[in-house]
């Protein structure tokens, strides 16, 4: 009778918890749908997706596949749960398990969703390896999420059911006897065992196996095989779930961790131990103790969310050691990082729970099946079968899911060019070069480091117009490029529009082709190298908000701006409603899905324009390299939009760029220069193309460094990264792809009081750092879409002009002495330091190699000079400035006043 009692109550109670958890959840995806349109906290952008997918690419998926799964899964693992364990769980107890669960639920859902989204997309063109590493990545940061928002659920699910207990409690009349149940769990607690222990110890002396059932630690009729090989070696798989979410997270969140000592193995110890230390702890004393009525099935799922919990706590110490390492961060960057770590864990628990679940469940039915004569083998089985498959695990993270030949990858096949003395304005090829044990930088065909410092020119961009009245752009002279020179540039970012060069599908421009070649030559003219940037703000100037759109709150229509023909812009029918800016409106988002899953061909047209432009530049050394999509939209499903296929999208560009150079007699390989999503620009970090994604041994990693400026935490009042952890993150992920790093964009701090002191800032550390960049813009129109209709200056530009008027304005003055500063623009070998005044003239520099050293200096004035290393220092006077040439051999010092 009691049995029966405990039975029924144990299936209300099962139910009330279950209902709760689902109600509590579809309310809160809901609500973080609505009030984050982005999909960047919420679980995805669903809400502005439609309820029934209208084509292969459509948001509505997220809507059809993910949420019923999530709140399907986690409905039922609650109810399985707690109706096996009710009424004697305590409401901690319930907690515990809808938390855990909900963590792992998410993961999975979000797997799942993911490769559905890939198939729908087609597997042509990924790698293997770094794509499951990446989809690994961003489960785990879904998983993380829950891990967050998950106590939202688990708290009121947990509160129904212990009220509904107390009702159970009082319809049975039976409290003494619930009171005896209680005093028995406390025992469980208290003795690591009490009743149930003894029951399976009691069933495991019958099998004739007493050593495995004392270990087993829970109860359960016939369940303490089960349990005993959990309590034995479950936990052991802890470590290998590490090394692979190590690898996963390395590719997926580069930004988040420093250089840790002993690298991945000393990672994999950390997280491993604490891992298991974690996981054995939570088994014991919390999980186990609730499981004396469970099934195989309830145990086996306890055992797996176990595992997922252990693996988000035993990453813990690894963040407080990083963070001892390499600092935890400026600002209210440790959020993030513990977030990345926090996924990395949900992974390593995961991974374990993959591989330990189903050889705990064959071992337990061996254990059943087997007489007791043969369970030597048994025995021999677990104390051999756990670190044969950790070691096999370990290889597989540290085989195949590494970045691969992308960070070991030769030096380029560049023409070798002897650099001309006679015309020190002669521009070189560009290449990559590589030394052992430091990063790669930019370099060109003499073996020279190369600083890239320059500006954007968007004066070739073909705008929409919001205003008929204003121009979208300044015409291009030869004059703008001599203005540069002043400033001591070296490269223009020149900024290109596919519906120019491709207004017609399979047509190209040639009359705009001539004028993107005239721009490279006159810059070249001056000394100037160009990297040329395929550009793209709102995804094209053709998904503008038709007259009388009507958004939702917090959203509102939005103009589009410059980039994709009107051929390749597919929005099937999204809304044109911007949320959080103009780049994150569904129907640009969903414009980018098109082009990411190639629909119709538009990605493989994309590689295609790619190739025409590469074709007629092949064997220019003024152009630097091609930059292929700036600053690319996430996409209706982040992660898997913006990281994967957005990394098969440039792979397919890059493929037809070396293709069509390769064609062309005397040419050779230009650096190709890609960036993360436009969230990296809006955040200051990202998960980015896997690394691996391509193999081409001239990448340059290319994000946009605007902490402090435009991302979406100055519009809040706080800083989420600030510009010097902009810097760090921005390193720490081209290290991951073995490429050097180049920021195509920085600047618009606004008008704040501390303005000059953040642009000083970026530019102090990038001396520092011994990088390049290129500030934006250099002349922004009154009609500009981005430029304020009410303005009356044309704001953001180097070169200033009231509005509408046009006429011109003097920047402001530390502005031109910052930007204009003394640097090296290119250095024999390797520069080791350097240091440059942003207010005077005052150079210091260091650096190790033979070869031609070509600096900049600005004023009026002949330098004065203090050298070490060098001779045959010539000064030839510029407009705005002087360049000094001199001959190294080895080390070298040189001081310049």
């Amino acid at each position: 009778m009691l049995l029966a009692d405990d039975q029924r109550g144990g299936r209300r109670l099962g139910h009330t918890a279950s209902l709760t958890t689902a109600v509590v959840l579809a309310v809160l995806c809901a609500v973080l749908g609505y009030a984050d349109g982005t999909g960047l906290f919420a679980p995805e952008n669903w809400p502005d997706a439609g309820l029934v997918p209208d084509g292969a690419t459509s948001p509505a998926w997220a809507t059809v596949a993910f949420l019923p799964l999530l709140i399907g899964g986690s409905t039922l693992a609650v109810h399985r749960l707690v109706r096996a364990v009710a009424p004697a769980a305590t409401a901690r107890w319930v907690f515990g398990a809808v938390w855990s669960s909900l963590i792992l639920v998410a993961f999975l859902a979000k797997l799942a969703y993911s490769v559905l989204l890939l198939a729908i997309a087609g597997p042509g063109g990924l790698h293997l390896f770094p794509t499951a590493g990446a989809l690994l990545a961003e489960c785990g940061m879904t998983g993380a999420k829950y891990a967050v928002f998950g106590p939202l659920v688990a708290g009121p699910a947990a509160a129904a059911y212990r009220i509904a207990v107390g009702r159970f409690r009082d319809q049975s009349g039976k409290s003494g006897r619930s009171n005896k149940r209680g005093e028995s769990n406390e025992s469980n607690e208290r003795g690591g065992s009490g009743a149930g222990a003894a029951r399976g110890e009691g069933e495991a002396r019958e099998d004739g196996d007493e050593r495995v059932g004392r270990t087993a630690g829970i109860a359960g009729t016939g369940r303490a095989g089960v349990a005993g090989i959990a309590g034995i070696a479950g936990f052991a798989w802890l470590p290998a779930g590490a090394a692979v979410a190590l690898q996963a997270g390395g590719g997926g969140f580069a930004w988040a961790a420093g250089p840790i000592p002993g690298g991945l193995g000393t990672a994999t110890l950390v997280t491993g131990a604490a891992a298991v230390l974690a996981g054995i702890g939570l088994w014991r004393r919390v999980v186990s103790p609730g499981l004396s009525r469970a099934g195989t099935g309830v145990t086996l799922w306890s055992l797996a969310t176990t595992l997922t919990v252990a693996g988000v706590l035993g990453f813990a110490p690894l963040w407080l050691l990083d963070g001892i390492l390499n600092g935890f961060g400026g600002a209210l960057f440790p959020v993030a990082s513990v977030l990345a770590h926090v996924a990395e864990g949900a992974t390593a628990g995961v991974c374990a729970g993959v591989v330990c679940v189903p050889w705990v469940a064959e071992l337990a039915w061996r254990r059943r099946t087997e007489a007791s004569a043969e369970r030597g083998g048994l025995a021999l089985a677990v104390r051999w079968a756990p670190p044969v498959a950790i070691a096999a695990v370990l290889a597989l993270a540290a085989g195949t899911l590494a970045p691969g030949s992308v960070t070991g990858v030769a030096a380029v096949d560049a023409p070798r060019q002897a650099a001309s003395l006679g015309d020190r304005t002669g521009l070189l090829p560009l290449t990559v070069l590589r030394r052992e044990g430091q990063d790669p930088v930019i370099g060109d065909s003499t073996g020279r480091q190369v600083l890239l410092r320059g500006v954007n020119v968007n004066q070739l961009v073909d705008y929409g117009q919001p205003d008929p009245g204003k121009p979208t752009v300044w015409p291009l002279e030869d004059s703008d490029y001599a203005l540069m020179a002043r400033y001591g540039f070296d490269v223009q970012r020149l900024a290109l529009s596919w519906s120019a060069l491709e207004p017609k599908r399979g047509d190209f421009d040639e009359a705009y082709l001539a004028r993107v070649r005239t721009a490279v030559d006159q810059a070249a003219a001056h000394g100037i190298h160009t990297v040329l940037d395929l550009h793209q703000d709102t995804f094209s100037k053709y998904v503008s908000a038709a007259p009388g759109t009507r958004c939702r709150a917090n959203a509102s229509p939005e103009f589009g701006n410059d980039g994709a023909p009107k051929w390749a812009t597919r929005t099937d029918g999204a809304k044109a409603c911007g949320f959080l800016g103009r780049d994150l409106a569904p129907n640009v988002q969903q414009a980018f899905t098109n082009l990411y899953d190639d629909t119709d061909g538009i990605g493989t047209e994309f590689a295609r324009a790619w190739g025409h432009l590469a074709d007629a530049f092949a064997d220019e050394p003024a152009v630097a390299g091609y930059d292929l999509l700036n600053e690319p939209g996430p996409g209706n499903a982040p992660g898997v939009t913006s990281s994967i296929l957005l990394g098969r999208l440039y792979q397919q560009a890059i493929t037809s760029i070396r293709t069509a150079e390769s064609k062309v007699p005397g040419s050779f390989h230009h650096l190709v220069f890609f960036e993360p999503s436009i969230l990296w620009s809006g955040l200051g970090f990202d998960t980015t193309p896997p690394a691996g994604f391509a193999d081409d041994p001239l990448l340059v990693f290319s994000p946009h460094l605007y902490s402090e400026s435009i991302t979406m935490d100055q519009g809040l009042g706080v800083t989420l990264t600030s510009i010097e952890q902009g810097y760090t993150t921005a390193e720490r992920t081209a290290r991951a792809y073995g490429a050097p790093l180049w920021s195509g964009e920085w600047g618009w701090f606004g008008e704040p009081d501390d303005f000059r002191a953040r642009f000083d800032r970026f530019l102090r550390r990038q001396n520092t750092d011994l990088l390049g960049s290129a500030i934006w813009v250099w002349k922004k129109a009154c009609g500009d879409p981005q430029n304020d209709p009410a303005a009356t200056t044309s704001g953001g530009g180097v070169v200033l002009y009231t509005c509408p008027e046009g006429k011109p304005l003097p920047s402001p003055a530390f502005e031109i002495t910052a930007l204009s500063q003394a640097y090296p623009r290119s250095a024999p070998g390797r520069l080791t330091s350097l240091r440059s005044s942003l207010t005077q003239r005052d150079l210091r520099l260091a650096g190790d190699g033979t070869g031609t050293l070509d600096v900049w200096v600005p004023g009026a004035g002949r330098p004065e000079v203090e050298k070490g290393g060098l001779t045959g220092i010539g000064l030839e006077r510029r407009p705005g400035g002087w360049r000094l040439t001199a001959r190294t051999s080895g080390r070298y010092t040189l001081h310049v006043a």
